[in-house]
Order: structure tokens, then C-alpha cells, then sequence
């Protein structure tokens, strides 16, 4: 190891003495085409002194543009990999930090799991169900607002069967809490331009509606999770990952992190 490591501290030596070669050898070219004493110069056979000076400028020119190729490439090359150990250590210091997020929400279902298992019904199941899905995301908002370069946009609605609309809970953008609207022209942070109430096969068709819809790139790429209380949709997990952010996979991952917790609810009251 100890020879490897001083094989490679006089190779980095190497671009340096290739430019002091080449500069002495061009420098040494010039001095024999103007010299400074007649001595320095063949008197009678001046195509030797071309010759000579030819050669000697070719050589130094061969000898000085590769030490500054390498010495260039060289310090772009640190640079790049300084810039990339960078980005690497961001992106694992988000990663473990959405990690002990889920971690937090896993070890959080098993308790609601076990209410659920409980409950009475299915109306008492449904909202406890939705209640988790309101702290979880809550957990997630703040997170957000501590974090707010993620340029992650995330929201949450949960289908009201008795209002037949959808109550919005929360988005990690400048939107009333707690706010029903139907489906129209606005989604994650806009208000819906079109009230009307609507039934659960609109609930279903979002996703579609969502990822089709021509207009800003903010509604072009949402990633939609439709979340079933049995066969009846009762809230949808949306996701819009409007720039190629390191945080939008993770983002992601937590989405269908959170869309697996919920189907292991579901399962456990169901077979309640």
C-alpha cells in the first residue's frame, strides 16, 4: 500500500517536469535561432542549425502540451470527483433522514393496527384509518417545512362517503388546512375551479385525469396513490415531482412505503 501510495505521489510530480522540460527545450530553441554569441551558431553549415532548431522545438512542444493536458485534466478531474463526493453525501444524509421517517410511521401502524382491530365497525375503522394517514402526513408536512428545498410537492385527501367529496388535509405548499374541494382545474396547492360534488368513480379516475390533463409541468408528472377501505376509495396520496430533485425517489419510496402500510390495515381489520 505505502508503495503504491509514493508510486502515485511522484507520478503527480510528472506533469510538472514535462512543463519545465518543454519550456527549457522551446527556450533553448530560441536562443539557438537569435543567439547571443556567434559561438552558438554554425557558421558554415546553417542548414544544421535549422535542422537543430527544428528538432528541438518539436521535442519541447511534444514534451511541454502533454504535462499541461494532464496537469489541466488532472485538477478538472479532483474537481469532479470533489463535486460528486458532495452530491453523494446529500443524498445519503436525505435518504437515511426520509428513512427514519418511515421508520417512525412503521413503528406508529402497529399500534393502529391494533385499534383498528377493535374498532366496532367499519365507519370506526375508516376513521381511525384516516386519522393515522392525517399524523403520518403531518409528520411529513413538517418535515417538509424544515426542508422546504426538497422541491417535493406532496398532498393528501381522504374521501368523506357521507359528503361523497374530498376533504384536503394537507400540502406541503400555502393551502388552507382541512378544505373540501372537487375535481377541476387546480391540484396540489391551487383551489379546484370546478366544485361539484362527485362519487367514487371520480375518485378512481384521478389518477388518469391527473397524468393526461394537458398543462403546467406541475401536473404533468403526479404520482397518484389511490387508498381503498375494502373496495371503496376513501383518500388519495399525490405526489408531483416536478424536477429530477435527488429527494424524489425517496419521496416515492415513502409513497408507496405509506400505500403498503395502509393495505397491512386494511388486512388486519378485515380479517377482525
Amino acid at each position: 500500500m505505502n508503495d503504491r501510495g509514493e508510486r502515485a505521489r511522484w507520478r503527480s510530480y510528472l506533469p510538472a517536469a514535462q512543463i519545465a522540460i518543454g519550456v527549457c527545450g522551446l527556450l533553448g530553441a530560441i536562443f539557438h535561432a537569435f543567439p547571443i554569441h556567434s559561438s552558438l551558431r554554425h557558421e558554415n553549415w546553417p542548414v544544421l542549425d535549422a535542422v537543430d532548431i527544428g528538432w528541438v522545438a518539436l521535442i519541447a512542444v511534444a514534451v511541454l502540451l502533454p504535462g499541461i493536458g494532464k496537469l489541466t485534466l488532472g485538477g478538472v478531474s479532483v474537481e469532479l470527483r470533489e463535486e460528486a463526493r458532495e452530491s453523494a453525501q446529500e443524498l445519503q444524509s436525505a435518504i437515511e433522514e426520509y428513512a427514519n421517517l418511515v421508520q417512525n410511521w412503521s413503528s406508529s401502524a402497529v399500534l393502529y393496527v391494533d385499534m383498528l382491530a377493535k374498532a366496532q365497525s367499519d365507519d370506526d375503522r375508516a376513521m381511525l384509518l384516516a386519522h393515522y394517514l392525517r399524523d403520518r402526513m403531518g409528520e411529513a408536512k413538517n418535515y417538509l417545512s424544515e426542508n422546504p428545498d426538497d422541491d417535493v410537492r406532496i398532498a393528501l385527501w381522504m374521501y368523506d362517503p357521507t359528503s361523497r367529496r374530498l376533504e384536503f388535509f394537507f400540502s406541503n405548499e400555502d393551502v388552507p388546512t382541512k378544505q373540501s374541494y372537487a375535481l377541476g382545474e387546480g391540484m396540489l396547492g391551487e383551489a379546484f375551479l370546478e366544485r361539484r360534488y362527485f362519487n367514487e368513480a371520480d375518485v378512481r379516475n384521478l389518477p388518469s385525469y391527473l397524468n393526461t390533463r394537458k398543462g403546467d409541468p406541475p401536473y404533468r408528472a403526479v404520482l397518484c396513490i389511490p387508498i381503498f377501505f375494502g373496495d371503496d376509495p376513501i383518500g388519495m396520496l399525490t405526489m408531483d415531482k416536478r424536477s429530477a430533485s435527488i429527494f424524489s425517489s425517496a419521496a416515492e419510496d415513502i409513497a408507496r412505503g405509506l400505500a403498503a402500510q395502509c393495505a397491512l390495515a386494511i388486512d388486519q381489520f378485515r380479517k377482525a
